[in-house]
């Protein structure tokens, strides 16, 4: 396959399928993107937290120095060419449990390895907040992602690229010169279905854990002027309504019901009302499962004896900073044969 001949099929118009065929449509392809709609799928409930720094260990997100610097451009240039606004930029603060993480975070604040991303908290500016000691992480924001897979889908709809329709892998068939779909052609057939990898044929012996997980949107008054992302075990992550954010979150290993639970939302509103001091009012209440996959490592790749089916999964929780990555690597893998990383790539596991 090359850059001037490809006719490419995606699965799923979640965020990985999404950029996908952004990048693939840039570099000329001839895209077909397919997806069920389903509306508890863990794109679609995702709050699209940007957060470079994992709070145990305090320590700096698998490829942070490589995602961050570009991420926001990244999203703000895709902004551009869709019309639509979907990434912001906000001010994330860490509130400290207790003594010893107030300790911990101290001491990583002092490490010069740590010194663009992390910087001690101004009491005044979260004035407003059970007075607690807080460290403010740098570089952090909110990718609306609804609204970025709308505008995708929008796009791609008027150019007669997006269907929506439940795909049939047995209906996927091999052919001499790629594969063949409800009577079309494709040279290359990319899977980006979350879950659904379990039950796809090729590609189900890639380990998945799914995990269910609740995110809640909320009223909450009187939290200040200057929007900002709140932290302390649970998240608070402002959106474009006054007083509104998106709560959460959690994890269900034992339970992947997509149905919430009164007893799941009771628990983070009493969370939210802890951390703020204020009442807090659910609007909202979602839940999807969660991708998990082996070392939370993403899997990327072609199959390794069925030539021209690729999967692009297991993102997680950093999806909207890792797809920015991920997805032009993806793209030039499928396009041009360029190499993946060999974190990703699904030959790690032959």
């Amino acid at each position: 396959m090359n850059s001037k001949a490809g006719r490419i099929l995606i699965i799923g118009s979640g965020l990985a399928g999404s950029c996908l065929a952004l990048e693939l449509l840039e570099r000329g392809q001839d895209i077909l993107l397919i997806d069920n709609q389903f509306e508890n799928s863990s794109s679609r409930v995702a709050a699209g937290l940007l957060n470079p720094i994992v709070p145990k260990g305090v320590r700096k997100t698998w490829q942070c120095d490589i995602l961050f610097p570009a991420l926001f451009s990244y999203y703000r240039r895709w902004e551009q060419r869709l019309n639509t606004h979907f990434i912001d930029s906000y001010p994330f603060l860490n509130i400290h449990a207790n003594e010893g993480e107030s300790l911990e975070w101290e001491k990583r604040v002092l490490d010069p390895e740590m010194e663009d991303w992390l910087r001690r908290g101004d009491e005044s500016a979260y004035a407003f907040l059970t007075q607690e000691p807080a460290t403010w992480v740098n570089h952090c924001g909110r990718l609306d992602v609804s609204t970025f897979l709308q505008s995708v889908q929008d796009h791609l709809t008027q150019r007669n690229q997006y269907r929506i329709e439940q795909f049939h892998h047995d209906d996927c068939a091999k052919t001499k010169d790629g594969w063949r779909y409800a009577g079309e052609f494709y040279d290359a057939v990319v899977f980006c279905e979350g879950i659904g990898l379990l039950n796809n044929p090729w590609f189900n012996d890639l380990f998945m854990d799914p995990t269910g997980g609740d995110i809640l949107k909320v009223h909450i008054p009187n939290i200040g002027s200057n929007p900002m992302i709140i932290k302390q075990k649970q998240w608070l992550v402002p959106t474009h309504e006054a007083d509104v954010y998106l709560l959460g979150s959690n994890f269900h290993k034992n339970n992947l019901s997509t149905e919430p639970e009164q007893k799941d939302a009771e628990a983070l509103l009493a969370r939210a009302a802890q951390i703020t001091g204020q009442t807090v009012t659910l609007l909202a209440h979602r839940r999807a499962i969660r991708p998990t996959v082996q070392q939370r490592r993403p899997y990327l790749g072609e199959h390794r004896t069925e030539k021209g089916l690729f999967v692009f999964n297991g993102l997680g929780a950093k999806g909207s900073s890792l797809c920015a990555w991920l997805s032009p690597m993806m793209a030039e893998n499928i396009v041009n044969h360029v190499p993946l990383d060999a974190d990703v790539d699904i030959q790690r596991f032959n």
